[in-house]
């Protein structure tokens, strides 16, 4: 097995840092049209972290993650790790990391990070969730700038 693998993903997002990043920490804020449910199944505000269950559409299929939400304020940074649903069918630990990077211009940069390990050889990196999330950022920037 080759271990735990990586891949990387930066979107220029056209708000300011601070008004992209509140969104995932306030946690009820993230929605779009590819997510269909979350429920906040355990909230820590003393560790910044949370349990998620979010029920997505992913590649026109219906999927489902619980997953452990970790906020870090001071590094505009929020970490999900798979605990268990549709994407530990393929991996056997998948986590997403998405660092919020201000500019000057009043744009940030959302830089994803994926770190997973393959249950098996024949797995494929996990370009579906990519094309999502990269999906998912352009939507939920959208509908933020339309709530200005």
């Amino acid at each position: 097995m080759a271990g735990i693998e990586t891949l990387d993903l930066e979107i220029q997002v056209n708000m300011p840092a601070d008004r992209f990043f509140n969104s995932f920490k306030n946690k009820k804020g993230s929605f779009t049209d590819k997510t269909e449910a979350v429920s906040i199944y355990h909230d820590d505000t003393n560790y910044n972290s949370s349990i998620q269950i979010w029920n997505l559409i992913v590649d026109g299929k219906m999927e489902q993650i619980k997953e452990k939400t970790e906020v870090d304020e001071e590094n505009m940074s929020v970490s999900f790790l798979a605990m268990e649903g549709d994407v530990l069918e393929q991996y056997k630990s998948y986590k997403i990391t998405l660092d919020v990077v201000p500019r000057d211009d009043g744009v940030c940069i959302a830089k994803w990070k994926w770190e997973y390990e393959k249950l098996n050889v024949d797995v494929p990196p996990p370009t579906k969730y990519i094309a999502f999330v990269a999906d998912y950022t352009r939507d939920l920037e959208t509908r933020l700038l339309s709530e200005s």
